[in-house]
């Protein structure tokens, strides 16, 4: 679809497109109003009546059901409007990339997937709350930006009843590998739904596997109900075994035994993520001593010789000085060695007699000459 030819759609000037799907384009806008760039999502109402009218609903439906929801971890809706055969809604332009893109770039670090999957959590749970079931959780409807912010897209489904999601050929809306049991069987679905689709998207983040696979709608369906999901510990063995609990209750088949709430699997998330980031440090300090094991070598005697010091005859020549002003080491720690063990180490020790100590220390040699001068004075005044 076209631009309109003075690059304006309603107050909202053109700068670029962002993407095109197969209803409409997103462009980069500019509100003049309130000076701010924006995301303008559009698309073309140039059907036949009751198409138009389908696409129309559908569309209003979206900005309604995303506009009443200010969260976070969900696109922010500024403004809905149409202009000739084109409906527009302007929403907060996000800046990174969609999980999609993401999961093609390679293996997830599991801590980073999990944060991910409860920050859509949360905002599952808010949105849910207000009555607003998303019905459509999958990579490319969840964006991830600068700082590991995760936000909610793309409420095109959202409360319509399961009447509106076939189009003329029966096709179910969404994306079937990811929807719930329910959904897929065409019963009534609630705010469940979204947690089994939730827990599908974490599920291929962890293991790099789609969990239902098929070539169309009636093969998934089969795989949905017939393939038992293997704990993700099984591909990853470090994962914490909470982690297996999580994800085995957010994809019970009958809804009555899966995660009734959202805020309730995020705090079993969190508690996940404190867990990782635990054992977080032990790993790094493994790491490390590995890393310090690989570093070290062992020296088998003889492997390396250390240069031998030069004879003090080498050195005079080197020097030339005196033979008397080069200090050989090792002759000298010879000597004092061999005296040493000579002169100490193998006489015995002397016993210290009393006359020895009476000359030597000085407090016994005061006693005694006291009791000396003490006797004699005592002689003399027997005497006198």
């Amino acid at each position: 679809m076209a631009k309109k030819k003075d690059n304006r759609i309603g107050r909202y000037k053109i700068l670029d497109e962002l993407g095109h799907g197969a209803m409409g384009v997103v462009y980069r806008a500019e509100d003049p109003s309130l000076d701010r760039v924006v995301a303008l999502k559009t698309i073309s109402l140039g059907y036949a009546d009751e198409d138009r009218k389908a696409y129309e609903k559908r569309f209003m439906l979206e900005a309604k059901a995303a506009g009443k929801l200010t969260h976070p971890n969900i696109v922010t809706i500024f403004d809905y409007g149409e202009e000739e055969d084109i409906a527009y809604m302007a929403m907060e332009l996000l800046e990174g990339q969609d999980l999609r893109t993401r999961m093609r770039q390679g293996e997830m670090p599991p801590m980073e997937a999990v944060e991910i999957a409860l920050q859509v959590a949360d905002g599952l749970g808010f949105a849910h709350e207000f009555g607003v079931v998303h019905r459509d959780i999958k990579p490319g409807n969840i964006m991830l930006l600068e700082r590991g912010a995760v936000k909610i897209m793309d409420f095109g489904i959202a409360r319509m009843r399961f009447a509106e999601h076939k189009t003329s050929t029966g096709m179910v809306l969404g994306t079937p590998r990811y929807m719930s049991p329910e959904q897929i069987g065409g019963s009534p679905v609630d705010q469940r739904s979204d947690i089994f689709s939730l827990g599908t998207v974490l599920y291929e983040m962890l293991t790099q596997a789609t969990l239902f696979a098929g070539q169309d709608v009636n093969q998934i369906a089969h795989s949905l109900a017939n393939t038992e999901p293997a704990p993700p510990s099984r591909v990853h063995p470090e994962l914490p075994q909470m982690l297996d609990f999580v994800l085995a209750r957010a994809l019970k088949k009958d809804p009555a035994v899966r995660y009734q709430d959202a805020y309730e699997m995020a705090a079993d998330l969190r508690d996940v993520l404190a867990e990782m980031r635990g054992r977080a440090p032990s790993r790094e300090r493994e790491r490390e001593r590995d890393v310090e094991k690989t570093q070290t070598q062992r020296l088998e005697p003889g492997a390396i010789k250390l240069p031998v010091a030069p004879a003090a005859n080498a050195i005079a020549r080197e020097t030339r000085l005196p033979l008397s002003h080069v200090f050989d080491s090792d002759t000298a720690l010879e000597r004092v060695a061999a005296r040493a063990k000579r002169e100490r180490f193998t006489l015995p020790p002397r016993r210290v007699g009393v006359f020895r100590r009476l000359w030597q220390d000085r407090l016994p040699r005061r006693l005694f000459a006291t009791a000396v001068v003490a006797a004699c004075l005592g002689v003399l005044i027997a005497l006198a």
